[in-house]
């Protein structure tokens, strides 16, 4: 069967179809070889044709395109953001910078880490067909790939708003006008509501990081969107009789414990305003207003209410643990349900009771002797000295509130949780910052010698950090480079978790000009490795920037941020665990040069206030 089935093919038909087969073992070969050879030649470098804005990343290795990366990104962030409406325009810097690092806020973060990893994993992946494609795509054009960026969105829209202002008026409800008459009683009407003209601060961001995605730095026109009234006067039916049904509740009492406050009838007709209904007949209602309602609960009755958690506190004394400060659980007035309560209350009761939340204290004494606290499993130190006097001040303060902190095993520590509220209330002193040629305190300078100690105490006791951000620039106090950590509320946090077996008690120490944080727990055989930090790309800033302004005499200069070299810096870091396991980690920080910025007394700004680039905070000599 098999020889008729052969004979039916003659020695030309069987040439005929071999010559295909051979062809395409000879073309898989090719291939084949080509792309190992191609794998290669981009040993540890990224592929041809890929692309981060215009830059060409081809062949080079993650460290070398990371360095031209992070010199586009270094510009950007000196000559920051312009946008545009009209003739006026405003500058937003990328780091709002201070003459105390500390004080610097990180508005637009640039990851250029995770951009050269994507870049190079590109045609390296898991799926073999994947990357063929994705090599084949290469040899036949560019890639683009975005920077990886993170915004403060929010931080953003702020500065736009506060700068347009202005500019731009937003659309008016029909609003509810209350009189008073000679004989006491009240009188309601409603005004006509207007459209308003509104920036669209969506498209601004979505462009801007659209933009920044490119490493295209060109100025953004503002965009306006027209804005439509939600409540109109001819919805407003029956208002004066609504508008005096609640204000008959006064005076209204609202109650918490043996504590009462009263609201009167002049007071509360001052909250009432008209608000949309959910009816499709009667479309408007008269309601409390809540921004004002919120005033009240926040200026009046939360103060006597609030109580932040008493966390317990623990200190080593004579080789043992011992509490020096009892856990407490806090309270705080829920602002949003107590309006929720007395708008569904007002009508049926004169007395209303607040809604209070209990906030409980996570550490607690228990059995001090199961804790497993015995030995110094870590230490971290910092030298602060030249510090100002307000500096040195909020490092003690800071210092005190991390000082006997108790850290469950598996629970993840967060400095800027133990810190709590940093203000004046709270013990902390300001500094001077210039906002917009205005002088006006800010606190927080000094925190980050906090941060950066307990993050070098976390590594010397080898445990994971699940999150670290070095700061923006250079500072003397935390040399060497890249051994940092920056912390600014509410963001960056500096995180890490206890992985061992027993509790950690964190201890603070003061020597002279240093501080120290003693991690004490219980051993368990882990051991540390790490390297000094390797310091290059050394960048010098740019000339220094002189800033005009009318708060300084005539021809008097006065510097308010010092100039730092730009620089790279990592070290390496090995955790080897009893069982073996292994744990590797490279710590890289990116500091960007600083230039010189001064303020130059005039007796007129060169150009007008509303349409001057603005410039980022400076903190004052």
């Amino acid at each position: 069967m098999i020889e008729l089935i052969i004979a039916k093919f003659s020695p030309d038909k069987l040439r005929w179809l071999l010559t295909p087969a051979i062809i395409f073992f000879i073309l898989l070969i090719f291939t084949a070889a080509g792309l190992i050879i191609f794998d290669q030649i981009y040993k540890n470098k990224i592929y041809p044709n890929i692309f981060i804005g215009n830059l060409n990343m081809s062949g080079l290795t993650a460290e070398q395109a990371k360095a031209w990366l992070n010199r586009e990104i270094d510009k950007i962030s000196q000559r920051g953001l312009i946008f545009s409406y009209k003739e006026n325009q405003t500058t937003i810097a990328p780091i709002v910078a201070s003459a105390d690092a500390d004080l610097a806020i990180e508005i637009i973060h640039f990851n250029a880490d995770r951009t050269m990893e994507a870049a190079l994993s590109y045609g390296r992946g898991d799926n073999f067909f994947i990357n063929l494609e994705n090599k084949l795509s290469l040899l036949a054009g560019k890639k683009q790939l975005p920077l990886n960026i993170a915004v403060n969105q929010t931080e953003v829209e702020k500065i736009l708003k506060d700068k347009f202002a202005k500019t731009f008026q937003p659309a008016q409800d029909a609003t509810l006008v209350m009189e008073k008459t000679p004989d006491g009683a009240y009188e309601f009407s409603v005004t006509n509501e207007k459209l308003g003209k509104a920036m669209d601060y969506q498209a601004a961001v979505s462009q801007m990081l659209n933009n920044l995605s490119r490493l295209d730095n060109q100025a953004i026109k503002l965009s306006t969107i027209t804005e439509y009234p939600k409540i109109l006067a001819k919805d407003c039916l029956n208002i004066e009789s609504k508008a005096k049904t609640l204000l008959a509740a006064a005076p209204l009492t609202l109650s918490y414990g043996d504590n009462k406050w009263l609201i009167n009838q002049d007071q509360l007709a001052g909250l009432l305003t008209l608000k949309p209904n959910n009816s499709a007949v009667d479309k408007v209602a008269v309601g409390l207003n809540k921004i004002k309602i919120n005033a009240y609960l926040l200026e009046k009755i939360a103060p006597q209410i609030d109580r932040a958690p008493l966390e317990a506190k623990f200190e080593i004394t004579s080789g043992k643990v011992s509490e020096f400060q009892n856990g407490q659980d806090g309270l705080a007035l829920d602002t949003e349900a107590t309006l929720n309560k007395i708008e569904n209350e007002i009508t049926t009761s004169s007395q209303i009771e607040l809604v209070v939340n209990v906030l409980p204290a996570l550490t607690r004494a228990g059995n001090i002797n199961d804790f497993g606290i015995k030995e110094i499993i870590g230490l971290g130190t910092s030298n602060f000295a030249g510090s100002p006097v307000n500096r040195r001040h909020n490092i003690k303060v800071g210092a005190e509130a991390v000082n006997g902190t108790l850290i469950k095993p598996g629970e993840e520590f967060s400095l800027l949780k133990t810190l709590g509220d940093v203000a004046s209330s709270t013990g902390y002193l300001p500094e001077l910052v210039i906002k917009d040629g205005k002088t006006i305190p800010e606190y927080g300078g000094g925190l980050c010698q906090i941060g950066t100690t307990v993050f070098r105490a976390t590594l010397s006791s080898g445990l994971p950090v699940t999150l670290r951000r070095n700061h923006s620039y250079r500072v003397v106090y935390y040399e060497p480079a890249g051994t940092d950590a920056t912390i600014y509320n509410p963001w960056p946090d500096f995180r890490f978790i206890n992985d061992t077996p027993a509790y950690i008690l964190i201890q603070a120490k003061f020597s002279g000009d240093n501080l120290s944080f003693e991690f004490w727990g219980t051993k368990d055989g882990r051991m540390v490795e790490q390297t000094k930090p390797t310091i290059y790309n050394i960048v010098k800033p740019e000339p220094a920037k002189i800033i005009e302004t009318l708060d300084l005499k005539p021809g008097v200069k006065k510097c308010t941020e010092k100039a730092h070299n730009g620089a790279d810096a990592y070290f390496d870091y090995k955790v080897t665990y009893p069982d073996g396991q292994v744990k590797e980690k490279k710590f890289s920080s990116h500091y960007v040069p600083w230039q010189e910025v001064c303020l130059l007394g005039v007796e007129k700004l060169s150009s007008p206030p509303d349409t001057a680039t603005s410039t980022p905070p400076s903190a004052a000599n």
